[in-house]
């Protein structure tokens, strides 16, 4: 199925550029604090926006990093069901969860966007010596759930495709 493939190809991409940006972000936060600290020890003055810039990049990490944990199996599971279905119920199992999975993540990423357009709209700022856009703040929300919906959905691709002799798709719970 060409489609899949093109969507695994977009998908790889958006996972690399997911741990460059998420590592990059990481190293920034620990930089800042680091920063922050050193310079409160060595001069006794420290710079409110250092500590306050780690908790601003944090969604920055955290949202668009969902759906590379839900397309390695590395998200949090409840895996009772799969211990007990084995072939065509798995199957139906996974696709079901893989379809749920999917809808939700794309009806987070619409009520995303209708917030960040809401805070756009109010105009409000951060509370921090920096100010920065609430709106700004707001908009890894949909976009890591758009990534995570386009994850899911390989997988469900994948999964309702996948022939004998493939390799088996990973789903929730971390049996193939």
């Amino acid at each position: 199925m060409r489609f899949l493939g093109r969507l695994k190809g977009i998908n790889d991409v958006l996972e690399r550029v997911v741990r460059g940006l998420g590592g990059a972000l990481i190293a920034v936060i620990l930089f800042a604090l680091f920063a922050s600290a050193a310079t409160r020890y060595v001069t006794g003055i420290g710079y409110d926006w250092l500590t306050e810039l780690p908790p601003q990049l944090l969604p920055w990490i955290v949202f668009p990093m969902i759906g590379v944990l839900l397309r390695h199996d590395g998200h949090v599971t409840v895996d009772v069901l799969p211990h007990f279905l084995h072939g065509r119920n798995l199957t139906r199992l996974r696709a079901v969860v893989f379809a749920f999975s999917t809808l939700a993540c794309l009806a987070f990423a619409i009520f995303g966007v209708d917030a960040v357009g809401f805070y756009q709209r109010l105009g409000q700022r951060t509370a921090t010596e920096v100010e920065i856009p609430l709106w700004l703040l707001y908009l890894s929300f949909p976009i890591g759930f758009f990534m995570a919906a386009s994850f899911t959905g390989e997988a469900l691709l994948r999964l309702l495709v996948r022939r004998e002799g493939d390799a088996p798709v990973a789903a929730p719970g971390g049996r193939a």
